[in-house]
């Protein structure tokens, strides 16, 4: 991989496609986690697991509906193919995504991809743009809109900052 300027990010597979996700975000990559399932849960979430005493909740994106054009008809592949937990960073939450196929991809050693590839699969609201990565089109997912979507807490750096509107709540 080459030392330049470009970001790093972790590749993955969800399903048929071909996922990545800054490295920045990423806290740690766990392989055959042991993920305990949530009764009533909606059906991507994957369950929860427990890191340092905190409950992390698991999201499987390949049977997340708003992700993918049309119905996810199972594209999460089968359970065996899903042996990696990618646990983010996402302001002060930890969230989890079970995925296939983890390595490490350097944007600079990648082509732009004018193929189509996985934004077929993909709605084009999640992916922030495409990557050709050796013989695969790489989908650049867009990390604040999917968490936003999948429900978790807006990570720090927002219009809001700590402590604003603490003396005035309605700011008059």
């Amino acid at each position: 991989m080459s030392g330049g300027s470009a970001p790093s990010l972790l590749g993955f597979r969800v399903g048929p496609v071909r996922a990545a996700l800054p490295l920045a975000l990423v806290r740690e990559i766990i392989e055959r986690p042991v993920v305990v399932r949530v009764p009533g849960a909606l059906p991507h979430v994957g369950g929860v697991i427990l890191r340092q005493g905190v409950a992390v909740p698991v999201y499987d994106l390949g049977r997340f509906a708003p992700l993918w054009q049309g119905r996810p008809d199972d594209t999460a592949g089968a359970p065996e193919e899903r042996r990696h937990l990618i646990v983010c960073d996402w302001g002060d939450s930890l969230v989890a995504i079970l995925a296939g196929g983890v390595d490490l991809l350097q944007a600079g050693d990648a082509g732009p991809a004018d193929d189509a590839g996985p934004s077929e699969s993909l709605r084009r609201e999640f992916v922030g743009g495409m990557m050709r990565h050796g013989d695969s089109i790489v989908a650049l997912l867009d990390p604040v809109r999917l968490f936003a979507s999948l429900g978790v807490p807006a990570a720090p750096g927002g219009d809001a900052g700590e402590g604003d509107g603490e003396e005035d709540p309605a700011r008059r």
